[in-house]
């Protein structure tokens, strides 16, 4: 779950480390180019309901790269709009490949996945113009500097300080697979791992928008759901404003998922988060083992979680 900015991206690499970023579920879409509640999860939500997800009042907030919003506007353009075109949707997009339609409300972001990079970007003004929100993605993998891997809270902090000056929006999402380095010694699963770390109340301070990216779970809601909502608390302890996302992707990793299992997943979070990233991710350089995209499934699972007339009854992925 990568695109490239025009703020001198790093150029996507080969190697272990991407293979583990997909085994933790392939994080976000670069590679396809791409209210606060309590935590207790609503009671007696389906896979086919349309009522909104999450508890708070407005809209669901959301991050999508802007080839999985260009391919859902391509499948049906009114429920996309209904959808996305709200200020609170994140669009991961670029000055070369602008995927953010004329006239909507959506908030252009710029993605980085090295802290350096976007410091590069960001004294030398290449940022685009139109850019109002920066997603800072650090992850076990050749993309971002390993130094960066070893202290993410750190540089999390400093991420967070340079878009803020430039009066920004930050958006932080750390992959799960930093616990590999954060924990190396951890005998439990990499969420387990994770949450031991303590990164996501580290970073919570200096954040406006965390990502969770715990799309890896989505197959077990069970796993998922206990792991979304340790992380949203552990985030909300230390910044009781922060807006928290849950990673939700149409094939993470390949794992075979169906319309109905994304939005039961999603479901047992809705009164824990504000919303979701949306990854439909093809097979690529970043996610070598993804079988999309699926942008017809993407689309049903969104408008039903934000009480869209979307489309429904979208066929199981593979």
């Amino acid at each position: 779950m990568k695109l490239t900015t025009r703020a001198a991206r790093i150029p996507l690499l080969l190697g272990t480390a991407l293979l583990l970023a997909a085994v933790a579920g392939c994080s976000s879409d670069h590679g396809s180019k791409g209210a606060t509640g309590t935590p207790a999860p609503p009671s007696g939500t389906t896979g086919t309901s349309t009522a909104p997800a999450a508890g708070g009042s407005g809209a669901l907030s959301w991050i999508v790269s802007g080839q999985t919003l260009t391919r859902m506007i391509a499948v049906d353009g009114t429920s996309a709009a209904k959808v996305f075109d709200t200020p609170t949707t994140y669009v991961l997009t670029e000055a070369k490949h602008w995927d953010v339609p004329a006239g909507w409300n959506s908030t252009p972001t710029a993605d980085f996945t090295s802290y350096s990079a976007l410091r590069t970007a960001i004294r030398h003004h290449t940022l685009d113009p139109r850019i109002r929100a920066v997603l800072y993605d650090n992850e076990h993998w050749s993309l971002t500097p390993s130094v960066e891997q070893s202290n993410p809270a750190h540089y999390d902090q400093l991420a967070a300080q340079l878009v803020h000056n430039d009066h920004l929006q930050f958006l932080a999402s750390p992959a799960t697979d930093l616990a590999t380095v954060l924990e190396p010694n951890s005998t439990g699963g990499s969420f387990d791992a994770m949450l031991a770390s303590g990164l996501f109340g580290q970073i919570a301070p200096y954040t406006d928008v965390l990502d969770i990216q715990s799309q890896g779970a989505e197959p077990s809601s069970t796993r998922f759901a206990s792991y979304v909502r340790a992380a949203a608390a552990q985030a909300r302890a230390a910044n009781p404003h922060i807006q928290v996302l849950a990673g939700i992707s149409t094939n993470p990793s390949g794992q075979s998922v169906t319309a109905a299992g994304i939005e039961r997943a999603a479901r047992s979070v809705g009164s824990s988060v504000d919303g979701y990233w949306l990854n439909d991710p093809a097979e690529g350089t970043a996610c070598p083992r993804c079988a999309g995209p699926l942008p017809q499934t993407a689309l049903a699972v969104a408008s039903n979680l934000s009480g869209s007339t979307g489309l429904a009854g979208a066929a199981p992925t593979s």
